[in-house]
């Protein structure tokens, strides 16, 4: 099963989420145990959270919609990026 980063979670300064905490969030909002999240750091930037799941995910807005509202009522301040809000990629001609 082919997987792929549906989100991309930044959380506020001062902040921390833990591997398991983060997976079980995520998992609950994309309806899937098919799931999984990784930490990115880059020096001088903030730390970022990749969330994946198989690309055949059913219903990807319902999971974004839903991982925001867990992490409102975990109580976290965050932002978060779906793929959804980047435009589609040109597509490129070979002659």
């Amino acid at each position: 099963m082919e997987h792929m980063r549906w989100l991309t979670l930044r959380l506020s300064n001062n902040q921390s989420i833990g591997p398991k905490v983060l997976l079980d969030l995520w998992a609950n909002a994309c309806e899937t145990n098919q799931s999984s999240v990784t930490r990115e750091t880059l020096p001088g930037k903030s730390t970022s959270y990749a969330l994946h799941a198989p690309t055949s995910l059913a219903y990807p807005k319902r999971a974004e919609l839903r991982m925001r509202k867990l992490l409102e009522e975990a109580g976290y301040t965050f932002t978060l990026g779906s793929l959804a809000d980047r435009p589609a990629p040109q597509p490129v001609r070979f002659r």
